[in-house]
């Protein structure tokens, strides 16, 4: 069975019931299936659940609910918490360096941070597919254009495609 590993932005709709809820929430309630997530994470869904109920105007009982949900995900280990190490700290800052300057892309330190601790695990299991989910478009695309990347691991973008490119990469294509 593949490994997942979510970024914040796809991980949200295990919580939160908006179109692709289902199919988050079908990946992380699959007990065969291992699921990550950076421990960057942990922080960023409280902005990401707040943002829900903001735009939805939940109250405080509906955000505490919801994030009582996601830590019992990780007390209970349907979520695994990889913590984020200096070397990826190092590889991140490469990422932003070339999504930045080279591609001209605004991409994020955390989604920089969580990338590479993700293609981190991709490289410690060998051979275990590991599918990386985000709804970041520009995360995505930047990913997949990099070789390391879509070497190691295959990308799926829970938005639509655009402009003809397709919002899943195979492993090693």
């Amino acid at each position: 069975m593949p490994i997942y590993f979510f970024d914040t932005s796809a991980l949200v709709y295990r919580y939160a019931s908006d179109r692709p809820s289902r199919r988050v929430r079908r990946v992380t309630s699959d007990a065969r299936c291992e699921v990550y997530i950076a421990n960057i994470t942990v922080v960023e869904m409280a902005g990401a659940l707040a943002k829900v109920c903001r735009s939805k105007g939940h109250d405080t009982k509906k955000f505490e609910s919801m994030d009582t949900a996601f830590l019992k995900d990780i007390a209970n280990g349907r979520l695994s918490v990889r913590d984020i190490t200096q070397s990826d700290m190092q590889r991140a800052r490469h990422l932003l360096r070339y999504a930045g300057v080279v591609k001209k892309r605004a991409l994020g330190a955390s989604d920089a941070l969580l990338s590479v601790c993700c293609l981190e695990l991709a490289l410690e299991k060998k051979g275990v597919p590991v599918i990386f989910y985000t709804e970041d478009w520009t995360l995505y695309s930047t990913l997949r254009e990099i070789n390391g990347f879509r070497a190691a691991l295959e990308l799926r973008c829970l938005a639509a495609s655009r402009g003809g490119v397709p919002s899943t990469t195979r492993r090693g294509k």
